[in-house]
């Protein structure tokens, strides 16, 4: 038995979430999402990865493997086969309240706009609309929380939210493609690499770092790297189209393969400090 407070893996993963975790909270998106999207991931692999004979793994082997309750796993395979893995239903509190603030007519004014909000009172107020809609989360918290994030102004005694928010659908269009040519194939390879038995099979995987970089010397050694970094990409982009026009014309029926490599630079501390 694993000793609950010494698990290298665990420390390990606990450490490749945050950065995860990090960008979720800077696109909005919470614990509760993350949750749901995990669920999914799980639900999916483990149907796909332990069946027999070719077949989805069933119901009852998912959630000896999970965790997860069957009635559970029944419920996230419908939205995977309806195609809505992705979907969220439980958004964060601070989503659950800008949306009623655009959508509740207790909080819109007579064009249908959010209202300017008095801080206090019954009806109509964000005293009122935190008590509904944010759950046991403080005023104070979910004021400085939407401050935080650009949502709202103060004007006097009152909260409003400005005519336009701010718009991240080009940063998370920009970040979805950073992320699934980066990070979603390092993980791949290494999720392939675990599950192969021959080293012919194995996907090639290269790491280097070094741990004593003086503080002084890490901007020139980024500018550095990054002019490396970019001969290295060159160097594999020339090979792959190479390959990939060498047989133009011929095999037609044969099928073809995605395939991608890439390399990276980062700074700070080891999962271990």
């Amino acid at each position: 038995m694993r000793h609950k407070n010494n698990d290298t893996l665990n420390t390990t993963f606990l450490a490749v979430l945050q950065p995860l975790a990090r960008l979720f909270l800077r696109f909005g998106r919470g614990y509760r999402e993350f949750s749901e999207l995990s669920k999914a991931a799980f639900v999916a692999v483990a149907a796909k990865d332990y069946g027999v004979h070719g077949r989805p793994t069933n119901v009852s082997r998912i959630a000896a493997m999970t965790g997860l309750t069957r009635k559970e796993i029944s419920r996230i395979r419908n939205r995977i086969d309806a195609g809505n893995a992705a979907a969220t239903e439980r958004a964060t509190p601070l989503k659950e309240v800008i949306s009623a603030w655009q959508t509740n007519s207790e909080f819109l004014d007579d064009n249908g706009c959010p209202a300017a909000l008095p801080m206090s009172g019954e009806r109509g107020s964000f005293q009122s609309l935190i008590k509904q809609y944010a759950g046991d989360i403080p005023e104070g918290a979910m004021r400085k929380e939407l401050q935080r994030a650009g949502i709202v102004d103060m004007v006097n005694d009152s909260i409003r939210m400005p005519p336009s928010l701010p718009d991240n659908e080009q940063a998370e269009e920009e970040l979805s493609d950073q992320l699934r040519t980066g990070p979603y194939l390092l993980l791949a390879a290494l999720a392939h690499n675990e599950s192969v038995f021959k080293d012919s099979d194995a996907w090639p995987l290269e790491t280097i770092g070094h741990k004593s970089i003086r503080k002084s010397d890490v901007r020139r050694v980024r500018k550095l790297v990054s002019v490396r970094l970019r001969t290295a990409t060159t160097n594999i982009a020339d090979l792959l189209d190479a390959y990939g026009t060498l047989h133009n014309g011929e095999g037609a029926d044969e099928p073809m393969v995605a395939v991608s490599a890439g390399v990276f630079y980062a700074e700070g501390p080891s999962v271990s400090d």
